[in-house]
């Protein structure tokens, strides 16, 4: 309590040039950390000697009762960061503090330009790497550091400190660390904004969900301040653009002759392949004149995320690829391999995983991960536990995660429970995907006080903060065992009442119990929160059906035909004879007599089930499970 009465001192004294008013209130400070807070802000006069007025850092250091030599040390030898001379020339010490940053050394950085600071030689601008120093403290979330380089910027800002470059590396800085409004501010406040501060801007808000509509209106009022984008401006602007603002900066690289670049051409076809348009994606790649593996792996990457047997086109591209006479990379294998893994296309499964032998990937961690995952999807559990066993390398948490979901999507709780327990054996630490994976198998097979133990122990006992989707698990391990108010108790408890997510998987819950009451709470949440979303008015509607409440049901019904809601039209997929074949609900136009097969079949269980005595077992045998 008195580390932060004094560094309030220390603020209401930020103007105050007195040195010994700043040394009292080093002296108050408890926490070695503000030290270099306190140093870096004190006068900067012809001399830095005379400790009566100026402590110098070392000063500043021993006056601290709690001085720690693990904060002034790196890698057991003497640090920097209190030296306030280095008699080097300005321009070494920048060389040194660049190629510190380019080594990926960030910490050994910060300290010497912390004894640069300190130092009273240099007078311009210029000799401050600004941009370089705040880089270095998005490697290291370093919040606290950064927002002491933004004060000595505003501090310092008469020696031109606050430049175009530099305080769009601050922008960068605030954004990467989470801290919106205050990259916003910064950017707000900026006098002149070049189109590096423009694209910085942009990436921020592209890197957050939601903000699709801001990121148009910052875009239209660049063009309003006559600021010309760049290419890499507008591969920003691609990342999560919808398919009509795609087509108009489409438009716009065509139009400025930029259609033909390899990297902002890869931009374009993962734009058309994401809003699902593969024949503009396909087009976007045969305009780029200089292709690479690269353009191929963007459009691999995005196939594998397309359902209905998008598979096929990915084997066309690879067999295209090796063509050519590309290398596959472990990009391009990973792709073929999620692609399998989604569509679950065991045909070619077993084919890529030679081919990833065949060309050096297989003790690749990554790709053992995936081919782990590739097979547990697939539903093949015995070939994903031998793969996941052959791994003789310590497995990372992402393997162990693969094999973990794997059992878990299948309902094999205890197995997905002693995987996770030799995890811990191997000490290998669970980052919220392994909970995930396991509240989603507690889900499934309705574990319902194992799934809340899990859940209780992620903060306490391994210092992970619950996420959206943890609480969706929840929610739909609560849902699925019957305890609806449980579960919205539940929502309410944990404040996550604005996820959409979560009243999703309780309004599932509604439906499949015929809980009114609680399911038009749910839906009235959703629909403020995904008005367009057909699926909650659709699932609403049954609800009411099941009830009886025909003219609550029409009521529904009416509101998704004023409001033009259309039910999106679902499909299932199956591979026969190597080949995959989607069709929806009630469909028998599809050629070949299978379906004809698969229908008759349902027919003859339905006539089964019918029987009165074998519903009456089936209910008691039901009743014994819950």
């Amino acid at each position: 309590m008195l580390c932060n009465q004094s560094f309030s001192i220390l603020m209401s004294l930020f103007m105050n040039s007195e040195g010994e008013n700043l040394c009292r209130t080093t002296t108050l400070c408890y926490l070695l950390i503000y030290v270099p807070s306190l140093s870096m802000l004190l006068p900067q006069p012809a001399s830095l000697h005379p400790i009566s007025h100026n402590p110098t850092p070392t000063t500043a250091s021993t006056a601290c009762p709690c001085s720690s030599p693990s904060l002034n040390s790196i890698n057991g030898k003497a640090s920097l960061q209190f030296d306030p001379k280095l008699g080097g020339r300005p321009s070494n010490l920048v060389f040194d503090i660049r190629q510190k940053a380019r080594d990926k050394r960030p910490f050994e950085a910060l300290n010497l330009f912390r004894s640069m600071v300190f130092s009273d030689q240099y007078e311009n601008a210029d000799t401050y790497p600004i941009s370089t120093v705040l880089g270095c403290c998005v490697s290291l979330r370093a919040v606290r550091s950064g927002k002491e380089i933004h004060g000595f910027m505003m501090r310092h800002s008469s020696l031109g400190t606050r430049t175009c470059s530099s305080e769009s590396a601050l922008i960068n800085f605030y954004a990467k660390c989470g801290l919106f409004e205050i990259a916003q501010e910064v950017f707000d406040r900026m006098p002149v904004r070049d189109v590096v501060a423009w694209t910085i801007i942009f990436s921020a808000y592209s890197d957050k969900e939601g903000y699709e509509n801001r990121v148009v209106a910052l875009f239209i009022k660049m063009l309003y301040d006559s600021i010309a984008p760049n290419s890499y401006t507008i591969t920003v602007l691609l990342r999560h653009a919808t398919l009509q603002y795609g087509k108009q900066l489409h438009a716009y690289v065509v139009k400025n002759g930029w259609h033909s670049d390899t990297f902002l051409g890869s931009s374009l076809l993962e734009m058309y392949a994401k809003n699902g348009k593969l024949n503009n994606a396909r087009l976007a790649l045969d305009q780029i004149k200089y292709k690479d593996i690269i353009c191929y792996n963007s459009l691999l990457s995005c196939l594998g995320k397309v359902e209905l047997g998008s598979m096929i086109d990915q084997i066309e591209l690879f067999m295209e690829i090796c063509r050519l006479g590309f290398n596959p990379t472990q990009a391009t294998l990973v792709s073929l391999l999620n692609g399998c893994a989604n569509s679950g296309y065991i045909g070619p499964s077993k084919q890529l995983h030679g081919q990833g032998i065949k060309r050096g990937f297989g003790s690749d961690e990554i790709v053992q991960g995936v081919i782990v995952d590739m097979y547990a999807k697939c539903g093949d559990l015995k070939s994903a536990r031998a793969v996941f066993n052959q791994i003789n390398s310590t497995k990372n948490v992402v393997i162990w995660n693969a094999m973990i979901g794997g059992y878990g999507k299948h309902g094999c709780i205890k197995e997905a429970l002693n995987v996770f327990s030799l995890m811990q054996t191997c000490r290998v630490r669970p980052n919220h995907i392994t909970f995930i994976c396991l509240l989603s198998a507690c889900s499934h097979t309705g574990w319902v006080e194992q799934g809340l133990s899990l859940f209780n122990a992620m903060q306490p006992v391994y210092n992970i903060c619950p996420r959206n989707e943890h609480y969706c698990c929840m929610v739909d391990l609560l849902g699925r065992a019957g305890m609806v108010r449980e579960a919205y108790q539940f929502i309410c408890t944990h404040k996550c009442e604005y996820r959409a997510s979560v009243w999703g998987s309780l309004l599932s819950a509604c439906r499949v119990w015929g809980d009114a009451d609680m399911g038009e709470i749910a839906s009235r949440r959703l629909f403020e929160l995904e008005p367009d979303n057909s699926g909650s008015y659709v699932a609403m509607a049954s609800i009411y059906a099941t009830n009886r409440r025909w003219g609550d049901c029409n009521g529904v019904r009416e509101v998704m035909k004023g409001q033009n809601i259309r039910k999106a039209t679902g499909y299932s997929w199956i591979e026969v004879d190597g080949k995959v074949c989607k069709f929806k609900a009630g469909e028998r136009s599809y050629p070949g007599t299978w379906l004809d097969d698969i229908y008759s079949i349902c027919d003859s269980l339905n006539d089964i089930i019918s029987d009165t005595c074998l519903i009456d077992c089936f209910l008691e045998w039901e009743a014994q499970i819950l």
